[in-house]
C-alpha cells in the first residue's frame, strides 16, 4: 500500500501552473473590466475593445467568456 506524505484534501482543487496562470490572467480581465464600467458613460463595446488592445485578444467573445467564467468562478466561492 502506498503512503503519502500530505493528506490530500478533497475540496481543495489542485490545478497545474499553466492553469493556475489562465485564472489569474481571467480575474485579472475580468477586474479591469469591472473598474472601466464603473466610469460614467462607459460602453461595453469600448470596454471590451480596450481590454482586447490591452490583453491580445482577437474576440469579444473571448472577453465575454472570460466574465462569464470569473462570475460563475466567484459566485460559486460566496456560496460555499
Amino acid at each position: 500500500m502506498r503512503k503519502t506524505a500530505v493528506p490530500i484534501d478533497k475540496k481543495t482543487p489542485v490545478f497545474s501552473s499553466f492553469r493556475k496562470q489562465k485564472r489569474e490572467s481571467d480575474l485579472k480581465i475580468y477586474n479591469d473590466f469591472m473598474e472601466l464600467m464603473t466610469h460614467p458613460d462607459s460602453q461595453v463595446t469600448a470596454v471590451e475593445n480596450i481590454l482586447m488592445d490591452r490583453y491580445d485578444i482577437f474576440s469579444r467573445a473571448t472577453i465575454w467568456a472570460i466574465r462569464k467564467r470569473v462570475e460563475k468562478r466567484l459566485q460559486a466561492a460566496k456560496n460555499i
